[in-house]
Parts: C-alpha cells; sequence; structure tokens
C-alpha cells in the first residue's frame, strides 16, 4: 500500500506556519518614503481578484494591505504591472486564457489611481516588461514588491530582480512582504504550503521578507 505525503500536515507539524507569518518583523516606512524607493504592484487586476479563469479571493485579500502600504509611502515611485495577453498568447499553452481582454487586465478598483507607471505584461515575469520601461532600476535604493501570486509572478520578478542588480553590482535591496502577497488555492495547489515555499526560497536568494510596513 502506498502511503501518500501530506505537505501541508508536515508544514503543520514543523510550525512553519507560524515561524515564517507570525514572527516575521515588520519594517519601517519613514526611511522608504522618498523617490528612492520603487514599489512595485504585480498583477492586481480584476482577472486574478473579482472575474476570469485564474481570479481568487485570496488574491482580492491582498487588496487592504497593498492599499495600506502605498498610502504609507506617498514619496515613493509605484509601478503596476498587468497581464495583458493576446487571444493567442504563448503562455495559453501552460495556462487557461486570461486577462485577455481590457476588463480583466484593469487594475482593480480598490488600488486604482497610484500608479506612476503602467506596465503591461505577456508573461509570468514582469521583469522585462519593468525593465523596458524603467532603465535605471540600479539608481532605487530600494524596490518592493507586492501582489500576486507568490510562487509564480511575484517570485519570478524577485528572483531576477535580484540577480539582475547583482550582476550589475547594484546596492539596491528587493524586498516583499508577507501580508502584501497572495495566491491561489486549488486542489492541486495548496496556498499556504505554496506561499511558505516561495518566500523561504526568496529569502534564501537574497531578497528580504517581511511581515508588513509601519
Amino acid at each position: 500500500m502506498k502511503i501518500q505525503f501530506d505537505e501541508k500536515e508536515a508544514a503543520r507539524e514543523l510550525n512553519c506556519y507560524r515561524i515564517e507569518y507570525s514572527e516575521k518583523p515588520e519594517l519601517m516606512s519613514a526611511p522608504l518614503n522618498n523617490d528612492k524607493t520603487l514599489v512595485v504592484v504585480v498583477d492586481m487586476i480584476n482577472g486574478f481578484c473579482k472575474k476570469g479563469a485564474l481570479a481568487s479571493e485570496r488574491c482580492l485579500a491582498a487588496a487592504a494591505p497593498i492599499r495600506a502600504l502605498l498610502e504609507k509611502l506617498p514619496d515613493a515611485k509605484k509601478a503596476f504591472l498587468r497581464d495583458c495577453h493576446s487571444k493567442n498568447s504563448a503562455e495559453f499553452k501552460w495556462f487557461p486564457p486570461h486577462c485577455d481582454t481590457g476588463k480583466e487586465s484593469a487594475v482593480i478598483s480598490e488600488l486604482a489611481g497610484f500608479e506612476d507607471f503602467d506596465i503591461p505584461k505577456n508573461s509570468t515575469n514582469g521583469f522585462f516588461a519593468l525593465q523596458k520601461k524603467i532603465s535605471g532600476l540600479g539608481a532605487f535604493n530600494n524596490i518592493l514588491v507586492v501582489g500576486v501570486c507568490t510562487d509564480i509572478c511575484v517570485m519570478q520578478l524577485c528572483l531576477t530582480l535580484r540577480a539582475y542588480l547583482n550582476e550589475t553590482d547594484s546596492g539596491a535591496n528587493v524586498v516583499t512582504f508577507t501580508d502584501c502577497v497572495e495566491t491561489y488555492d486549488a486542489p492541486t495547489h495548496d496556498a499556504e504550503l505554496s506561499n511558505l515555499f516561495a518566500l523561504k526560497f526568496l529569502e534564501q536568494a537574497g531578497v528580504q521578507v517581511f511581515k508588513n510596513i509601519i
């Protein structure tokens, strides 16, 4: 008889949830509230938060803490990355068709109006579109990444940003917040476990992980 390994139960037994979420420090907002800070908001759009093949209530729940973060940093630059696909997007070989209409690709109403940079993207990794729009990423002291999904678009962007900044010998920090990222729940995709592993991978790659901003 084959014994099935329950990753979620194993994580609970290891007490990982408490360690990774409850005990993370918070970051002071005052030193970050200037134009040397870039906040990148990833895919907080209707197609992931409200309506569409990949929409999730968990993703929408990230809107309130993200808005609170943006309000604490009025002087920081803010870039919104948005999935914006064509009907024949290559990504649809691996994901259900999504965000191929203007309505699905639009920033959710809860976060509209904060954008300094509006950046459409055509893949899960928004780094390429971000770099094309903002060429001097290494000039920022801190790049904060928030949004969805933690284990896909957020993680890919953070890892590529960290690698790019290392390659160019930039001193910029890449930062994310456990309260300001989220992913979806599905039968073969446990959200809590996916969040946990993604954040641990990011931390081990040199991304700074905090609980929230105060």
